[in-house]
């Protein structure tokens, strides 16, 4: 899978020009189709990304346990579990063990 990434040059008030690298650019775009979706409303990527900004500074303390969680340093401990777990056990149902490792390394979507 290619990562592209995608440059956003964003005006800050007080004159500061800034550029912000979108790696998923194309996450930012199904979220503004499932806003305007939902609200009939089209808000530019610039919109959007300020105004995530904004969601995450009035809700901080939320926003930090998400950080925290999606980049937890795993022990070794941790680690062997999950492997004997969802590595060692490649019986039935293994189609979906790709799936229920990122899900239990980076939680559910």
């Amino acid at each position: 899978m290619v990562r592209l990434l995608f440059y956003f040059s964003t005006f800050i008030p007080g004159g500061i020009m800034s550029s912000v690298k979108i790696v998923d650019k194309n996450k930012l775009d199904q979220l503004a189709a499932k806003i305007l979706l939902k609200t009939g409303k089209k808000f530019t990527q610039q919109d959007l990304l300020s105004f995530c900004v904004q969601f995450s500074d009035e809700k901080l303390d939320e926003f930090i346990a998400v950080l925290q969680k999606a980049s937890r340093v795993w022990d070794k401990e941790e680690i062997s579990s999950l492997e004997k777990k969802y590595i060692l056990d490649l019986g039935e149902g293994t189609e979906s063990l790709s799936e229920e490792v990122d899900e239990v390394l980076y939680g559910a979507e």
